[in-house]
């Protein structure tokens, strides 16, 4: 989806100031996508894989279960920084959730968010030192909302080729700052 950067950050400014109305758009989105892409850094690069979001706590840190020797807990010991991605190509609109994220083992926890998909996952159970929560604390995150349909799309994208313009106005794209001392 080609996008011009300047013209979404203009739009930015004029959707307003509400901040705590983006906030919660973008927590509806994630909650409503739940499926995550979570990038971590490795010593060569940078590498996803799909995950899936357990929880959001009353701190807005996202919550995930994973294998205590996956890749992505081996990388998170190294560089606790991690790129969340959500989509939904029918719609489409996206989520870009960047922060630190953080390895616990803390059985409590594990029981409070256990459930039976994650029981299909890690059959050895939330007592297991085997299963791991991953923490993603957000610091940033940004939304892209198409609220227009396909044909308004298309059309847009028809007079984006006529005119040699890039289309405008296809929906919301939204810096959401989510630092606590925002």
């Amino acid at each position: 989806m080609a996008n011009d950067t300047r013209g979404a950050r203009e739009n930015l400014q004029g959707a307003g100031d509400n901040l705590q109305g983006a906030r919660d758009k973008l927590w509806s989105m994630i909650e409503k996508h739940r499926f995550a892409m979570l990038t971590t850094r490795h010593d060569d690069g940078l590498r996803s894989r799909p995950m899936t979001t357990i929880e959001r706590s009353d701190d807005d840190s996202l919550w995930f279960f994973a294998a205590a020797d996956s890749t992505a807990a081996v990388e998170l010991q190294q560089h606790a920084q991690v790129c969340l991605s959500y989509s939904d190509t029918s719609k489409p609109d996206f989520v870009s959730v960047s922060g630190d994220a953080a390895i616990v083992t803390d059985v409590a926890k594990k029981q409070t968010l256990w459930n039976k998909s994650v029981q299909a996952w890690f059959p050895e159970g939330a007592e297991s030192p085997h299963v791991v929560l991953l923490e993603v604390r957000p610091q940033h995150a940004e939304y892209w909302d198409t609220a227009s349909n396909k044909l308004v799309q298309l059309f847009s994208y028809a007079k984006a080729a006529a005119t040699g313009r890039p289309p405008r106005e296809l929906g919301e794209h939204r810096d959401v700052p989510l630092d606590r001392r925002s």
